[in-house]
């Protein structure tokens, strides 16, 4: 018997008149808090030269105002709290200020804002050292202008593109660099590597398998542990969609002479490399990941097969011959644009930085900023391989999620364990050459790899970021995942060879692609079984976390922090996020779920209310997510556009109240009633069509 009853999907927008008292009258910093305020007395001169300035307002920032603004100025990004970088001259700010009592501030946007903690302070005895910078601007227009002043300081411009500028300078011009004006923010060039787990083929312990499939059993991919037969059994594998994944290249690099396995599966392969002429893959980490994604499973006879082995590839390679290594785009917006424009509307991306962890970067701005103006795109990051227990307490410390992974927008992935006992490496942590210094204590120590799927590899990068937010959203097994191998000549076996077509790897390198799979499906479902015809990245990234497993305690059991436990609390948390991707319970939600992907969103004050009726007790399980405006590198907190959840019933209100994160969830029991979940823009100040915010609900009631 139904418990529950839909009275309401959507009620009409109920518009909220009074706006609370809200004075922003500080300014959040990387680098420090300030009072505008304070500073504005001093700058009471006029001037001729447009600069770039904040302009803080003493209440929530509206559409009136930014509309205002944008009429005289260029307006560029949001700044907390309750200001918007503006260009011009200080004396036409005074005078719009003077017809636009609300302002509480107008102030220079100095140097010291600018520049990133990651760059050590410069000293006499460094600032003739060079630094490879990585400098963002506010438009690409000012590109010109800045790369003039950069030659006049003797700087090495290595890359100008776009919005982002690569050079070489000596660390005495930091803050000269900082203080042009077009500049937005100044950091050390993160230096980008591939998510998988590295291993020595000669020190590590090692099993490869059988070779001729007489030992698979079906749990080697990890698309076992993600249930991916419910969903295969309804037919939906991936047919009609189109996924992205920007790796090392993917096997020959050329269409029509492939790997069997992903023979007529590639729609298109693009170059990124430096000097780089094909896309093919002569290290074989893309590969790995592209078999995770949508491999065919022809060469082991279907037995090893992606998780939408019937979806399409577009295949983009980033090795460069010349670096023998990865060379990212500094405009990260060529590699989904490219996508994009080939139909994909999920990328998947195995790579990222491994130092400044936990830094809403300029990278992370770049990905947040490409997904807010193209909402139809999931990107999903690995979260990076950087989990260490150097406290030696027994659980893995907190704060090593890599930029992009710090991006709000993006689904972000950790890896779980995968449960196989085929190959790979089928050894306690112990034996590991890194294990001595990075996971000595117990129960990590003499835990297992792929021996259970209730636990986190110990690998795994946890967050939260450096503002708070839950990284990552998302875990999938990462540990010893059987896929395909590069047949390029002297590509690596990874975590070792099972055969010439397919070899053993972990990270979440592997649970990535796996996860990417896993998204792709449900574009799919949601498209054939839901009747939305195109679905939105928030939706699409609440349907994952909303039908994950919860890990809570994980694998070494509810036996207290002092003895390790894995899970100190139920999800959402920062080492399994909303827990891990099963496809099952995506087929369960077809029975119990309302999905409402809203395009027009709510603007400041405004709500949507959903109705249900419970006819007994019962669970709700709620998932609000959006796609928000990007952050700035500069601010101490990325969040710019903020909701809320709200759940109310006879027994009264309840509400998450994070102004933190672009997600919010309810997860509780409820007596019998009637209950309202409202959404509710709590605070817009950068939202679309006339200042709402855009959003993706999912809830279930059992």
């Amino acid at each position: 018997m139904q418990k529950w009853t839909r009275l309401f999907i959507t009620s009409a927008l109920a518009v909220t008149t009074a706006s609370p008292a809200y004075a922003g009258s500080l300014l959040r910093f990387n680098s420090g808090t300030v009072n505008p305020g304070l500073q504005a007395q001093a700058l009471t001169f006029s001037d001729k030269v447009a600069s770039d300035y904040i302009v803080q307002f003493s209440n929530k920032i509206t559409a009136k105002d930014r509309s205002a603004l944008q009429a005289r100025f260029e307006v560029f990004g949001y700044l907390p709290d309750d200001a918007l970088v503006v260009r011009g001259t200080l004396s036409d700010l005074n005078s719009f200020r003077q017809t636009h009592p609300g302002i509480y501030a107008i102030v220079k946007y100095q140097a010291q804002y600018k520049i990133s903690s990651d760059i050590a302070p410069v000293s006499v005895f460094n600032k003739d050292q060079s630094q490879s910078l990585l400098i963002q601007l506010f438009k690409a227009s000012d590109a010109k202008s800045v790369v003039a002043a950069l030659k006049k300081m003797n700087a090495s411009l290595q890359v100008v593109n776009g919005k982002s500028i690569v050079a070489l300078v000596s660390r005495g011009q930091i803050y000269n660099i900082a203080n042009l004006t077009g500049v937005e923010h100044v950091q050390s060039t993160p230096e980008i590597t591939t998510m998988d787990f590295p291993l020595d083929q000669k020190m590590d312990p090692i099993v490869k398998g059988a070779g001729d499939y007489s030992d698979i059993k079906g749990d080697e991919t990890g698309t076992k542990t993600m249930k991916f037969d419910s969903v295969w059994a309804l037919g939906l594998t991936g047919r009609g969609q189109i996924a992205a994944m920007a790796d090392t290249g993917l096997d020959s690099g050329n269409i029509n002479q492939i790997a069997s396995d992903f023979s007529g599966a590639v729609k298109s392969g693009y170059a990124f490399g430096l000097w780089a002429k094909t896309w093919e893959d002569p290290m074989g980490h893309g590969t790995h990941v592209a078999g995770s994604i949508m491999s065919r499973g022809t060469a082991s006879g279907g037995r090893l097969k992606g998780g939408a082995y019937d979806a399409m590839m577009v295949a983009e390679g980033m090795w460069s011959p010349m670096l023998n290594g990865l060379s990212v785009p500094s405009k990260l917006a060529d590699l989904f644009e490219k996508a994009n424009a080939d139909g994909a509307r999920v990328h998947s991306n195995s790579w990222g930085a491994v130092k400044n962890f936990g830094a809403y970067d300029s990278m992370a701005v770049q990905v947040d900023e490409w997904m807010n103006n193209n909402q139809d795109m999931l990107v999903i990051f690995a979260a990076g391989n950087s989990g260490v227990d150097m406290n030696k307490d027994g659980r893995i410390d907190g704060g090593s999620i890599g930029t992009p992974g710090t991006a709000k927008n993006v689904l972000t992935v950790g890896a779980s364990k995968n449960k196989t006992s085929t190959g790979g490496i089928q050894v306690p942590v112990s034996k590991l050459r890194a294990a001595a210094e990075s996971w000595s204590a117990e129960p990590i120590f003499s835990s297992m790899l792929s021996d259970r799927d209730d636990g986190i590899a110990m690998f795994s990068s946890r967050g939260p970021t450096l503002d708070g937010r839950v990284k990552p959203e998302i875990v999938a097994p990462g540990t010893n995942i059987l896929s395909n191998r590069s047949h390029i000549k002297n590509a690596s076996p990874l975590w070792g060879a099972y055969n010439d077509d397919y070899a053993w790897s972990g990270g979440t390198s592997m649970a990535t692609p796996l996860t990417a799979g896993a998204v792709t499906i449900t574009r799919q479902m949601l498209v054939e079984k839901w009747g939305v015809h195109n679905p939105s990245a928030a939706v699409l990234k609440a349907m994952i976390m909303h039908s994950a497993d919860d890990l809570y305690p994980g694998q070494f059991g509810e036996v207290g922090a002092a003895k390790g436990q894995e899970l100190l609390t139920r999800r959402p948390n920062s080492d399994e996020g909303y827990g891990r991707v099963n496809m099952d319970n995506m087929v369960k939600m077809m029975s119990n779920t309302i999905v409402a992907d809203d395009r027009d969103g709510v603007a400041t004050n405004q709500s949507e209310t959903y109705e249900f009726k419970l006819n007994g007790s019962g669970k709700l399980y709620a998932n609000l997510v959006w796609t928000d405006a990007p952050g700035s590198a500069n601010a101490s907190k990325a969040l710019v556009n903020d909701l809320d959840l709200i759940l109310t019933g006879p027994n009264g209100t309840i509400s998450m109240n994070d102004h933190v994160n672009n997600a919010e969830m309810i997860e509780t029991t409820l007596p019998a009633g009637d209950y309202k979940l409202t959404v509710k823009g709590n605070n817009v100040p950068a939202g679309k069509n006339g200042g709402r915010q855009p959003y993706a609900l999912v809830f279930s009631v059992q």
